[in-house]
């Protein structure tokens, strides 16, 4: 027997786009998702930053997409925009907006202008 969860039990996400304005080159992904989780658990705690199912789903040429929970959206734009510096060097995330898709989010926010 497979068991199944109601539509009404699952997550509702909520999709963050950002993009990187830094001094030096563009950070990796890596330091880009750990100063991410740093910022956030820095902030909420660790309980907290576990109640807002935080993931970095993209980033490239300075752009990303962040996944987190519906409830925590405006936790984690909080915690996002503290962030000064990655790797030593001074930089910030600039959110650009939030979106319930993730087809939305890229098609608004993450497309060149």
């Amino acid at each position: 027997m497979k068991f199944r969860v109601k539509p009404s039990m699952k997550e509702n996400w909520r999709y963050i786009a950002f993009e990187l304005i830094s001094e030096a080159e563009p950070a990796s992904e890596k330091d880009i998702t750990r100063a991410i989780l740093n910022s956030v658990t820095r902030l909420l705690g660790e309980v907290g930053a576990s109640k807002t199912n935080i993931w970095l789903l993209e980033y490239s040429k300075g752009k990303g997409l962040i996944r987190c929970s519906h409830t925590a959206v405006t936790n984690v734009v909080a915690s996002v925009t503290t962030i000064t510096e990655i790797n030593d060097k001074r930089a910030l995330l600039h959110v650009l907006g939030v979106s319930g898709t993730i087809k939305k989010a890229k098609e608004k926010y993450l497309k060149k202008r």
